[in-house]
Formats: C-alpha cells, structure tokens, sequence
C-alpha cells in the first residue's frame, strides 16, 4: 500500500458525511448499476434530472474502504482532497498530513459527540444535516441550561471542524456552497 492510500484509509471524511452532505452522480455513472450495489441512488423530479445519494456513503466500510471502489461514481474516482494533493506534490510530508487528518477525525468524533448527548443519533446521515436540524430544535426553544450550553460548544466545535476542512481538504472546486 502506498503512503497516497494509507493517508485516504486513515481519513475517510469524504465518504462518512464529514465533508459532503450528498454525492451527485456524473455523465457516465450508471444510477442503476449503483442502485443495485446498494447505494440509495434518487432521481430528482426537475426538468434536468439530478441524481445522486446522501452520505455518509453506504458503501464505506468500517476499515474505510470502499465495497464498490470499482464502480464508484466519477465524484469519488476524481476527489482529491487537500491534504492528499499537499503530501502528493510534496508540499508536505505524509506524516504531516497523517497528523492533518488525525485532528481533523478528532474534530469529527467532538461533533458527533456533542451531537449525541443533544439527542441526535442519526449517524445514517451527514454531520451537517444532523447539526443543522439540532440547531433548528435548539433555535425553537424549550432547551434547558445545560443543553444550550452543549449547543454553544457544538456550535464552535463545528465552526473550527468546518474552518479546518475549508483550509485543509477542500478545493474550491470542492467546496460546498454556504448554507
């Protein structure tokens, strides 16, 4: 295994709902044969149809590998982050981007944390969806004390986890547009 690939499978934040929300299928991606392999392809109802899947992706393994890597859609085959284009071109060592990710992973495990003892367990869906619909709960009222002050610390942990992957694992191409 390359120092490439052992840097993607310690990291995995472009497939576990990290980064991306969803995964838009591309000119050449069969929905179909996608579908079959077990991802939840859907088909938007607009005058150009749209497809695509919400991540995390459910063809990403525990280990982080990918159980469809052969017929992965053109999104994940041209993704690179970053990092990985960093350490590629030499501009940082693989050890550097190594600790890159192991902050970034830490930054993830915090979110989701806070995310769970504010109730919200849905791991099926992506950190910004589950962060936007707890901020959603939390904005209508009712919270207590306690809870308002776990939704402070959530609120920064996912700033400082979003300013970390702008920094580091987008490009702009990449980049999601604010919500």
């Amino acid at each position: 295994m390359n120092a490439g690939e052992q840097l993607c499978l310690a990291c995995g934040l472009c497939c576990d709902g990290s980064l991306f929300d969803h995964v838009q299928l591309g000119p050449g991606d069969d929905a179909k044969k996608l579908k079959a392999l077990g991802l939840p392809v859907v088909v938007s109802r607009s005058s150009t149809p749209v497809a695509r899947f919400r991540q995390p992706c459910a063809a990403l393994c525990a280990d982080r590998t990918c159980r469809v890597y052969a017929d992965r859609p053109l999104q994940c085959r041209t993704f690179e982050c970053g990092v990985f284009k960093d350490a590629q071109a030499g501009r940082i060592k693989f050890s550097a981007a190594l600790r890159v990710v192991k902050r970034a992973r830490q930054r993830v495990d915090d979110v989701r944390r806070l995310l769970r003892e504010l109730g919200d367990t849905e791991e099926h869906r992506s950190l910004n969806e589950r962060f936007r619909r707890t901020q959603r709960r939390m904005e209508s009222g009712g919270a207590d004390a306690a809870a308002a002050d776990t939704f402070a610390e959530l609120s920064v942990a996912v700033h400082t986890l979003n300013v970390l992957a702008f920094r580091k694992f987008y490009t702009k191409a990449d980049a999601p547009e604010p919500t």
